[in-house]
């Protein structure tokens, strides 16, 4: 038997293959409705392929949570506690080998098994110190899991887990160190020598202990190229992060009274937004973004939200101009030019295009209304970050980035004035498509009235 039919024949009744994912209806708007998961590698290998062969690398190691995310469909629940990565997805540049990854054993075993176990992504098992003898390489060793007191049988989960460990190990062995698997990894993936981008410095050292002759260079370059450029899997993703998002934030805002609570409404957007499984990461109010901020809402007042949350690792975005009941006629024409701008934006998004152009676009389209308001119409890319397509070097892009199918943006439409009588926004993401632009979820209006 092979791994792929071990692997198949240890797997709990209902999960999904890698590929092909299928979806399920819209589930955004019914407040107790959850979206399946999506299972299997969300990465744009095709994108990713492109970029390695522009910069000269030959694969990349991922350890950060949301970078083997990324790659497998998985995010170790580690990467999320402040440990630094234990688990390394490997990506090629050849199709037939695409992926691999290397993992403790425990993490596996307790975690990343649940989900990757009908894939066909072949597993370097280590042993973290104390966890198993040091052997080496040593196929089919056994390692320190769950001890089975063998009281009652082993349960559907303690099946599945014990029965994908148990495939992978004696397939491919197991090994007494991190850098022990990834040397054996590298070694049957045919990656020995030449130059392979890693995401953390813990990545870069056990690169280098594992394959002396291969040249590390930082990855962060190379995932800045390849996150904007969505796969189709990466698309539908975002469709439900963004509807749910959308979703969350105006039932949140319908909560909105006179005398009620700035964070108050925050609570009342990640509580909306965790009905429908995705997790609140910020809502900006009225120009102010820390949650101990505190104030009170008033008749008459116009204020922004922009609400920010996410759906299996990928971000929705959306910015509106809430009045609370009858807002001052300067607020009013405010709102107005917001919409004349990204109206105009909007209508003409097309790959080809640049980042540079969009603000000239919506400056020009307020100056052609003699709308004077300083609004920054600013693009960015919107996917597993808020801003997918800049890194921790430096903020803005290195280069003009230029549109092209696939790419998700949000344009950010902020009033960046005071003495206005308020503060007010604009934002929905939109889809750049083969010859034009969509947007990804119901755009509504573009204020809200409570």
């Amino acid at each position: 038997m092979n791994r792929r039919d071990a692997l198949g024949s240890i797997t709990a009744a209902g999960l999904a293959s890698t590929l092909p994912v299928s979806f399920a209806a819209d589930a955004s708007t019914n407040p107790s409705a959850v979206h399946p998961p999506v299972l299997g590698p969300r990465m744009n290998f095709a994108q990713a392929d492109r970029v390695m062969a522009e910069l000269g690398i030959d694969a990349l190691i991922l350890g950060d949570g949301a970078n083997f995310q990324q790659a497998t469909g998985s995010r170790p629940v580690v990467t999320r506690m402040g440990y630094p990565p234990s688990s390394l997805a490997i990506v090629t540049r050849r199709e037939s080998e695409r992926l691999a990854i290397v993992t403790p054993a425990f993490s596996y075993y307790y975690t990343l098994s649940d989900v990757l176990k009908n894939s066909d992504i072949p597993a370097y098992i280590f042993a973290f110190p104390g966890e198993a003898p040091d052997k080496g390489q040593s196929p089919g060793a056994s390692l320190d899991l769950f001890p089975d007191r063998s009281e009652v049988a082993l349960d559907h989960i303690e099946r599945g887990r014990l029965g994908a460990t148990h495939a992978q190990v004696s397939e491919l062995g197991s090994f007494a160190s991190m850098d022990k698997a990834l040397a054996k990894a590298l070694q049957d993936l045919g990656l020995t020598r030449g130059r392979i981008a890693v995401d953390h410095s813990q990545v870069e050292a056990a690169l280098a202990k594992a394959a002396e002759e291969v040249t590390a260079v930082s990855a962060e370059d190379a995932l800045r190229r390849i996150r904007p450029v969505k796969s189709e899997t990466e698309i539908q993703l975002m469709r439900m992060a963004s509807a749910g998002n959308v979703a969350a934030a105006i039932e949140a805002v319908k909560t909105v009274r006179a005398g009620g609570s700035y964070r108050d409404l925050r609570a009342e957007f990640f509580a909306a937004a965790a009905r429908r499984g995705q997790r609140g990461v910020f809502m900006v109010v009225d120009r102010t973004s820390d949650e101990l901020y505190e104030d009170t809402f008033r008749d008459g007042q116009a204020f922004l939200i922009d609400c920010v949350s996410e759906y299996q690792g990928y971000h929705g975005d959306y910015g509106r101009t809430v009045f609370v009941g009858e807002p001052r006629k300067s607020m009013r024409d405010a709102a107005s030019a917001l919409a004349i701008g990204w109206d105009s934006i909007r209508e003409k998004l097309r790959p080809g295009m640049k980042f540079s152009e969009i603000n000239a676009l919506g400056t020009k389209a307020l100056r052609s209304a003699n709308k004077r308001y300083n609004v920054p119409f600013a693009p960015h890319s919107v996917g597993m970050y808020h801003t997918d397509h800049v890194g921790y070097g430096s903020l803005p892009p290195r280069e003009d980035i230029v549109l092209e199918p696939g790419m998700i943006l949000s344009i950010d439409c902020p009033l960046i004035e005071s003495g206005v009588g308020g503060s007010a926004h604009l934002e929905d993401l939109m889809l750049i498509t083969a010859d034009g632009s969509e947007p990804i979820h119901d755009i509504g209006n573009q204020t809200i009235t409570v």
